[in-house]
């Protein structure tokens, strides 16, 4: 089958030639047909974020496609299913693994971000049928992106709604696709009026077309002090920071009222300075969020398949073409996700 792989940090992805993976007791073959490319991907790629445990590796870790074959034991699954594959993959015994946050486990492989070689790819060994939700109408391409891109977001706003109140604003920092996803979940799921910051004016139209009733550029130096007046110098009850930069984490902290919530999503490797009376207000309570949970990615799958989870746009490309979509990716160039196929 044929692989992008990373070599070396910092290089294209090389299409290389592998042995099709056969499937062990318990595990199943996915033939990938949508694979998310993440900006985490970018990170990994150039180096900023070195935590494969070997190279190569085959990155993706937002994917979903066909059921190919099974392994003894498999039940729950047949071959040609269509099914989007969870990427928290956990040792299944631990604290985290049992009470269902199986992101949250010590022993965590993810596909594409861990020894487990990710989705860029013909096929896709899955290590048990437990990672596989099954896809009714929604095809494997619209699929791939809510894995990771929406259940992020959907994990983080869930967990901020005890902080929300209606017709109190909240703050969107990035409007890429976990972002976008941010918006229209925050839309479904709050009576919150958003503000979304970013520094491209094309993705702060789309931020209106999806819901947003401000917006504003980010390379405005007096861009915190425009959030502060439009809450009428109160602050925001929460902020999401789907960038994670040391200047997008500062105008979270420095925007959230008091007993509001900052969500750090984003991973640009930014540091979170935290300093009382100078840039963060009393009882702000600051949280990393990971992922989402197995049965939170069902939810997502479901909102989706209903209709009432907005479409962001999605840009596809095969996969002999990914190092293209890396460069357009990290030139801003993609409005919504980017989805890589196989070749025709």
């Amino acid at each position: 089958m044929k692989a992008a792989r990373l070599h070396e940090y910092g290089r294209p992805l090389v299409l290389d030639d592998l042995p099709t993976p056969t499937p062990g007791p318990g595990e199943v073959l996915v033939r990938v047909e949508g694979a998310g490319f993440c900006h985490s991907d970018l990170h990994v790629i150039d180096g900023d974020i070195r935590i494969l445990p070997r190279l190569p590796l085959t990155l993706g870790h937002e994917n979903a496609g066909t059921v190919a074959a099974l392994g003894p034991g498999v039940r729950t699954v047949t071959e040609g299913d269509r099914v989007a594959v969870y990427g928290g993959w956990g040792c299944g015994q631990c604290d985290a693994c049992v009470t269902g946050s199986e992101q949250l486990c010590p022993a965590l492989q993810w596909p594409g971000l861990s020894a487990r070689d990710g989705g860029y790819a013909e096929f896709l060994l899955v290590p048990h049928e437990r990672y596989l939700v099954p896809l009714p109408t929604l095809s494997p391409v619209e699929a791939a992106p809510l894995t990771d891109a929406a259940l992020t977001p959907y994990r983080a706003v869930k967990k901020a709604l005890p902080f929300l109140e209606p017709d109190y604003p909240v703050l969107v920092i990035g409007v890429g696709g976990l972002g976008q996803y941010g918006i229209t979940i925050l839309r479904l799921l709050t009576g919150c009026p958003i503000i979304a910051v970013d520094l491209n004016d094309a993705k702060l139209a789309e931020a209106v077309r999806l819901g947003a009733a401000h917006t504003l550029n980010g390379r405005d130096p007096q861009v915190a002090a425009a959030v502060l007046d439009l809450t009428r110098g109160r602050g925001v009850c929460a902020a999401f920071d789907f960038v994670g930069s040391d200047s997008t984490l500062a105008l979270a902290l420095q925007t959230t009222r008091a007993l509001g919530k900052v969500s750090q999503v984003g991973l640009a490797g930014g540091t979170a300075r935290l300093k009382v009376l100078e840039n963060t207000r009393f009882e702000v309570l600051f949280e990393a969020t990971l992922w989402g949970t197995i049965k939170e990615l069902r939810e997502v799958v479901a909102l989706a398949e209903s209709g009432r989870l907005s479409r962001i746009p999605v840009e596809t490309s095969p996969l002999s073409r990914i190092n293209e979509v890396y460069t357009r990716l990290k030139q801003g160039l993609i409005a919504g996700r980017a989805v890589i196929t196989p070749d025709r």
